[in-house]
């Protein structure tokens, strides 16, 4: 029986760290798509007859796609209810902004739904029973949803920074952590919106494979630019 759930807990360490090379991996060809080369073809249809300088219908004046501030958001968690790994020895509180960037690589349909590749930073405080950290995130996702944003379901996989991992009674196990995370969000009115946030923290095992990680479900408040 422990030969199994080490067996395991091996294959879902190594599927995260393969997510999250997969997620940066397409963020970053993101990233180059968007940079200016006269000898590349851009990815997307609309811009491909305009990577080429002397190119004959070249004279609409449009611009490629370029990463661009999607919307930031103020989050806060209310419940530590555990959905992956052991359950946390303490209760934990986080309260962060994020801010959302939108890359180049995007797919949408004629009816204004469809993926693109977006990526996540945040910065906050974690809090335990008596200890508090400093919290920095990066996490590329893969988004879902309306063109324009008001309607998005998304999930990814990145890291997180804490400035400690030792609180009262549990021990992350070190100051870097891998971060999962799925959202949902709605329009509100004007440019607001709401959302829901799931994000876990954990080592993957790369500290040991008796540190603790820990779940937020988090509600978030939302500017759309």
């Amino acid at each position: 029986m422990k030969s199994a759930r080490f067996f395991f807990y091996r294959f879902l360490t190594f599927n995260a760290h393969l997510l999250c090379i997969v997620f940066l991996s397409l963020f970053l060809c993101g990233f180059v798509e968007s940079m200016p080369c006269e000898h590349q073809a851009s990815f997307y249809s609309e811009y491909r007859n305009q990577s080429y300088p002397n190119a004959e219908n070249e004279t609409d004046g449009k611009e490629p796609a370029k990463t661009s501030l999607h919307s930031v958001s103020l989050r806060a968690r209310f419940s530590s209810f555990d959905i992956i790994g052991d359950v946390a020895s303490e209760k934990f509180w986080e309260y962060d902004v994020a801010a959302y960037f939108r890359s180049p690589w995007m797919l949408y349909t004629r009816s204004g739904w469809g993926t693109d590749i977006r990526l996540m930073s945040s910065i906050g405080v974690l809090y335990g029973d008596k200890d508090t950290a400093l919290v920095i995130s990066l996490v590329p996702l893969l988004a879902f949803g309306s063109q324009d944003g008001k309607f998005t379901l998304d999930m990814g996989v990145g890291g997180a920074l804490l400035s400690r991992h030792k609180f009262a009674t549990q021990d992350y196990g070190g100051y870097f952590q891998f971060a999962l995370t799925a959202g949902v969000s709605i329009p509100l009115f004007w440019q607001l919106g709401a959302g829901y946030r799931y994000l876990h923290y954990s080592d993957c095992g790369i500290y040991g494979p008796h540190n603790t990680g820990a779940d937020f479900h988090m509600l978030e408040v939302i500017y759309r630019f």
